[in-house]
């Protein structure tokens, strides 16, 4: 019983940790001092780029974003065969099924509104003559 207890705390811990340096990391890229001089200039402040076109895209992040979380879950489902409490095990495999559905479903959803997107550029684009 303690056993399953620890292991279900470290991979709680060690996906803690996995978010927290996401976090950490775009803290940084945020807080990053702008000198006065680049500012009067208007030069880009050193990290980021000068061209707004080269910003990060937001669907491929959450496709990252759930790349990760699928790789988590499926270790999480090679590790409860060491369980060996009935009820732990129960439980996560009840997690790594509801995670395996909401991933998936988030990655149809990602899919549709990226359709969506290339049909209303495609409809908005001028005609040729």
């Amino acid at each position: 019983m303690y056993r399953a207890g620890i292991v279900f705390l470290a991979m709680l811990m060690a996906l803690a940790a996995s978010a927290q340096t996401v976090d950490h990391k775009a803290q940084q890229s945020a807080t990053q001092p702008t000198s006065v001089a680049q500012t009067l200039v208007g030069q880009a402040p050193v990290g980021q780029a000068a061209n707004p076109a080269t910003t990060p895209d937001p669907a491929r992040q959450m496709q990252l974003d759930l790349d990760q979380m699928e790789s988590l879950v499926n270790n999480m489902a090679a590790q409860v065969s060491f369980i060996r409490d009935t009820n732990m095990s129960i439980l996560l495999n009840t997690n790594v099924r509801l995670w395996t559905v909401l991933i998936r479903d988030l990655r149809m959803q990602l899919q549709e509104q990226q359709q969506r997107h290339a049909g209303s550029e495609k409809t908005d684009s001028p005609e040729k003559r």
